[in-house]
């Protein structure tokens, strides 16, 4: 007995040394234990370690090599060997690299097979397997996941979070759960997504797009089906036949008057603070009221950063920066935004093309090439963006927010003894406070804002002392706010209601000032108080999708309501096609007229008008759409059809410009058309094809005999075709553009020996301009100097017009008011060959 309890003791005693096992010990207990069976020594700060707990079991066989990986997976602290005994505890730094591991799961625990787990920083991803698991390699400490799965909400999460001993499960929720519906990841590119009738983007996540060295914002929705840009600007956004003004562009949750840089040719908006754009063309929610064609909602990030970061560049336009600074540590941040225009310091080739591009027909390009006259042209943009974000609870969220914009022209020639200015400033200013409060019954959201847009052209023409001055103002003040609720009632329902308050005052004035007198052309001083309020009920099932609405709007100066019906519904046949449907009827009652009365600079000649009794009624419209999506096997097939009516329009503020007749009239707009998407991917290559058919007609009482004609931005035919392929780092894009050319009026000439020249029009808008095409490339290139150092750096070029197409993109015909009768043919003539070239650096 006394030699069995020995043998006991024995092995008990080896066992004991052979193997050691450190059940929830406090990391400070552990470290000698360790350091004396590896012959180590360990470095740290107390505190470091203070509040650090570790479960281990320390084998004889086992060595530190081993050891390490587990003690930074338990303490999420790097132990970084310096030497072969020494070893240095420290926090992970964002740069650190880590292996990282994770099930993606459904809510009711099943294992969710390709899913897409995309590294946003350095572009890497990869598919989850059958039992929806994946591991990721050397990824940086502070590297986003984005987690995307057909049918479920995407999601976002920290690499550190997959940081662990054992896989955990990250749940996707179920997008029937939340009422999201059919979602379509990568729709157009990475980091643009469908999802019902909303295309998303995230410029964050976007890498390239077919002649855009940068996701500038705007830009970017021009890929889509059923958008136009005839004049190949940024703002200029045609949705569906609709103008520009028919959009409604909120900042978040500010309303915009000015989308445009360098007179449209770039957003306004910088794209490195844009977290999330919301795009709606149709099916629009009753919360969006103001416009009748389109919605466009940009949003920058509301996390509460953890540390500071940000990133800067430029381009062979304008230079940036950005920065997000913590405050209070999980409560309180703010992220800092500028860009600048450089071209008075220095002028690239790219801004020499597109200064051909926007100053052509202008009095600037015609003095500059002027034998007798000295001309100078001082000109540049700039942009500021503020943005506090406050998070007191998990429930809480409070954000304010600052936008300005700024466009600055001085154009100055002298001609012998006269000297002439041009001087055009455009500014865009908004304030904007927002409260989000999350209970588990309902969701509140309540937002005020200031916006304030003005214009400011003069042309002054001195000439001994003496000054005459020829202006064009234009001031646009929109204060509101907006109260919304949400109340989910199931897991497939929920109510939507909310009010919202808005009052409006316009000013516009053309006027011409000497010494002697000061003669007003026209003037306008327009307010309208606007109150809104509306209902919207969503019921979702694995088949069906249902949001019906209903909106009421009290324009209380002109004693109006319009009451504003929405429906959009969904219908699956199967997991891969699905059938949709919407109606909606929208009102507006802000419009921009085109105006020339005042000098001939020929630039910002949209001026803002406000809704009256006695000059520019209430614009409405009715659109009806259906279409069919089929997601297959790497095949996806979208396809809509749309009836559009716009009632309201006049002469004026549906740009129109009519050489015959150009008496103030007012009018409808008729439009019928087809989107069409087609897209195939293969493993790193993926093409899509978009085609949209398009008829928009005019009718004006007493105009035309009363017939209908074609509308001034009918282009019946657009092929939209590009490439995206992904070598590594490396991203390239290849994008092919064409469409028949808009409508126009035509005009004969005849010489009469006996008189003035003889005009003849023809019908209107029954010619259409030569076809337009173009060949766009880009090329993004990511990459580290320094895998130690948390800095990445991006380098791109892009080449637009890459064969040098001369398109003609508008033509008009005027007559000079003289004895002569001097016919004037206007034409705009598209972007030569223009390349760009980017590069940035983030940390």
């Amino acid at each position: 007995m006394k030699l069995f309890c020995w043998v006991i003791c024995f092995f008990g005693v080896q066992c004991y040394c052979l193997s050691q096992q450190f059940e929830d010990r406090p990391l400070r207990d552990v470290i000698p234990d360790l350091e004396q069976r590896y012959n180590i020594s360990f470095s740290f700060a107390d505190q470091l370690i203070y509040d650090k707990r570790v479960s281990l079991s320390v084998e004889l066989s086992r060595s530190e090599e081993t050891i390490l990986p587990l003690l930074e997976k338990q303490t999420h602290l790097k132990f970084e060997r310096v030497d072969k005994s020494y070893i240095v505890i420290r926090p992970f730094t964002p740069a650190d690299r880590i292996d990282i591991c994770a099930y993606i799961l459904s809510e009711d625990g099943q294992p969710l097979a390709g899913a897409t787990v995309l590294a946003v920083q350095s572009g890497t991803g990869m598919v989850t397997n059958d039992s929806g698991y994946f591991e990721m390699e050397a990824v940086p400490y502070e590297e986003e996941l984005s987690i995307h799965h057909l049918g479920y909400v995407n999601r976002r999460s920290k690499a550190r979070e997959m940081f662990n001993v054992v896989c955990l499960g990250i749940t996707l929720a179920d997008s029937v759960s939340v009422l999201e519906g059919v979602v379509i990841s990568d729709y157009m590119a990475v980091g643009i997504s469908k999802r019902n009738q909303l295309l998303r983007i995230m410029p964050e996540e976007l890498k390239v797009l077919p002649g855009l060295v940068e996701p500038d914002v705007l830009q970017s929705l021009q890929q889509a089906p059923g958008v136009s840009s005839p004049f190949e600007t940024a703002s200029g956004i045609f949705v569906r036949g609709g103008s520009p003004d028919f959009n409604l562009v909120r900042w978040n949750g500010i309303k915009t008057y000015s989308q445009g840089h360098f007179f449209g040719m770039l957003s306004a908006f910088n794209p490195y603070i844009t977290k999330e754009v919301t795009f709606i063309k149709n099916g629009t929610s009753a919360k969006y009221g103001d416009r009748v064609s389109s919605v466009i909602d940009i949003e920058s990030s509301e996390d509460v950063v953890e540390k500071i970061s940000g990133g800067a560049g430029f381009n062979m336009i304008y230079g940036d920066a950005y920065v997000d600074i913590p405050l209070v540590r999980d409560k309180l941040s703010v992220q800092l935004s500028g860009r600048r225009s450089y071209n008075d310091y220095l002028e690239t080739f790219t801004y020499h093309q597109f200064s051909d591009r926007v100053f052509q027909n202008t009095k600037i390009v015609q003095g500059s090439n002027a034998d007798n006259q000295q001309a100078d042209n001082n000109f540049f943009f700039n942009d500021y963006n503020t943005k506090v974000i406050f998070r007191p609870g998990k429930r809480d969220l409070f954000t304010m927010n600052m936008l300005y914009s700024k466009d600055d022209l001085d154009f100055a020639s002298t001609d012998q003894d006269r000297r002439f200015n041009d001087i055009l400033k455009t500014e865009n200013e908004g304030y904007g406070l927002r409260w989000q409060h999350s209970a588990e019954k309902f969701q509140l959201d309540i937002d005020a804002y200031i916006t304030r847009y003005q214009l400011n052209y003069e042309f002054q023409s001195t000439k001994n002392d003496t000054t005459d001055i020829a202006s064009k103002k234009n001031r646009v003040r929109d204060n509101g706010f907006n109260v919304n609720a949400a109340f989910p009632l199931s897991k497939r329902s929920t109510f939507l209601s909310g009010y919202q308050f808005s009052h409006n005052r316009i000013q516009y004035a053309f006027e011409n000032r000497t010494p002697l007198y000061n003669l007003v052309l026209d003037d306008d001083d327009a307010e309208l108080t606007t109150h809104a309020i509306y209902a919207e009920y969503e019921f979702s099932t694995e088949k069906t999708r249902m949001v019906a609405g209903i909106r009421c709007n009290t324009y209380v100066d002109l004693d109006e309501v319009f009451i504003e019906p929405r429906l959009s519904v969904k219908q699956s046949m199967s997991d891969a096609l699905h059938l949709t449907a919407s109606m909606e009827y929208r009102s507006q009652t802000v419009s921009q007229i085109r105006e020339s009365v005042v000098s001939d600079l020929s630039l910002e000649n949209q001026v803002w008008t406000l809704s009256s009794d006695d000059n520019f009624p209430i614009i409405d419209s009715y659109q009806f759409t259906s279409g069919v999506l089929f997601d297959q096997k790497n095949w996806l097939i979208d396809a809509e059809a749309y009836l559009k009516r716009i009632d309201g329009i006049t002469s004026l503020t549906f740009g129109f410009l009519n050489p015959v007749d150009n008496e103030y009239r007012i009018g409808a707009s008729d439009i019928k058309g087809v989107d069409l998407f087609v897209k195939r991917q293969f493993n790193k290559y993926k093409t899509w094809l978009g085609y949209s058919y398009l008829f928009s007609e005019n009718k004006f009482f007493g105009l035309n005999d009363n017939e209908p004609f074609p509308g001034n931005w009918n282009i019946e035919h657009t092929i939209k075709w590009s490439h995206f392929y992904d070598v590594g780092n490396l991203h390239l894009s290849l994008g092919w553009q064409w469409h028949t050319g808009k409508s126009f009026t035509n005009v004969t000439e005849s010489d009469n020996s006996n008189g003035p020249l003889t005009i003849v029009y023809d019908e209107i808008n029954e010619a259409t301009l030569p076809v337009y095409h173009r060949l766009d490339l880009s090329a993004v290139y990511e990459f580290h100097l320094n895998k130690n150092q948390n800095v990445k750096y991006r380098a791109g070029i892009s080449v637009f017009n890459l064969y040098d197409r001369q398109n003609l993109l508008n033509r008009e015909f005027r007559t000079t008011p003289s004895l002569e009768n001097e016919l004037i043919d206007t034409r705009i003539y598209s972007l030569g060959i223009t390349p760009n070239f980017v590069f940035r650096v983030f940390w």
